[in-house]
């Protein structure tokens, strides 16, 4: 595990199109997904310049408030978004990235700025930096062709993020703001599933009712912590207020995550 061990070069050739489905649902989901995935691209990229020009006045009250709101976009369609190599982590890496030898740059480093060192000479550079790179994810996410698999593996992925980053305050250690990540991971989940729920109704319509249940309980316990038009924020969680959303994500992911199966039956 130490130096850069035993390498040789190669090379990738040809194409790795989509899984293709016959099925019209099947089908009628993957179009109705990718155009939602396109539809929040757009507005996180708009939301981000909007974001970008509020730093760069040096507006940090407004750019404060707005943070979570232009990261719900992305929270949404991470599955996605992660896809795009080193993007991923130059908009959305947490500090740790400067451990794998990379900058820390993009919202995170932001959102250091806003709310622990203030503004830096570097700023604005980082904040124009952050834009491009959001510019250039979101044309690229428009030319993925998903699959339904894709679909419905993504949806469990976002609930794993939100078991991995949201529910344990890791992911905005600094504004605290993990429940707008929170919900956005989940709105994404849902969004999913429901691209899916005519041809997972044909064929298990007992999963989907217990999917409709636990996410029911799941979504009614998130609005207890809503405050305004966002949430309480996460150091004002108490450890029985984590164990109850943990309990209740649990519980949601567990019928989620045989969605997959269903689906690869097709």
């Amino acid at each position: 595990m130490v130096g850069n061990g035993i390498r040789s070069a190669f090379t990738v050739t040809g194409d790795a199109p989509a899984a293709k489905t016959d099925d019209q649902d099947l089908q009628a989901a993957v179009a109705g997904y990718s155009r939602w995935v396109n539809s929040q691209g757009d507005a996180f990229l708009t939301r981000t310049t909007e974001f970008v020009e509020l730093v760069k006045a040096g507006k940090v009250e407004e750019a404060k408030a707005l943070y979570p709101v232009a990261r719900s976009y992305w929270e949404r369609i991470e599955p996605v978004a992660e896809s795009f190599g080193d993007l991923d982590p130059k908009i959305d890496g947490r500090e740790d990235v400067v451990e794998e030898g990379m900058a820390f740059t993009g919202y995170h480093r932001l959102e250091k700025d806003l709310w622990v060192d203030g503004l830096q000479k570097d700023t604005s550079a980082i904040a124009d930096q952050l834009l491009a790179d959001v510019t250039e994810l979101v044309t690229k996410a428009k030319s993925v062709e998903l699959n339904p698999l894709q679909l419905a593996n993504g949806s469990k992925a976002l609930l794993d993020e939100i078991a991995t980053g949201k529910i344990t305050g890791e992911e905005e250690r600094y504004s605290h703001t993990d429940l707008w990540d929170f919900e956005a991971n989940f709105e994404g989940s849902k969004q999913a599933i429901a691209e899916l729920r005519p041809y997972l109704t044909k064929k298990d319509a007992a999963l989907v009712g217990r999917i409709d249940a636990t996410g029911k309980a799941l979504g009614d316990l998130l609005e207890t912590y809503r405050q305004g038009d966002g949430f309480v924020l996460y150091t004002d969680l108490t450890e029985d207020d984590v164990k109850k959303l943990t309990q209740a994500l649990d519980a949601f992911s567990e019928n989620v995550a045989q969605v997959a199966g269903v689906v690869a039956k097709a």
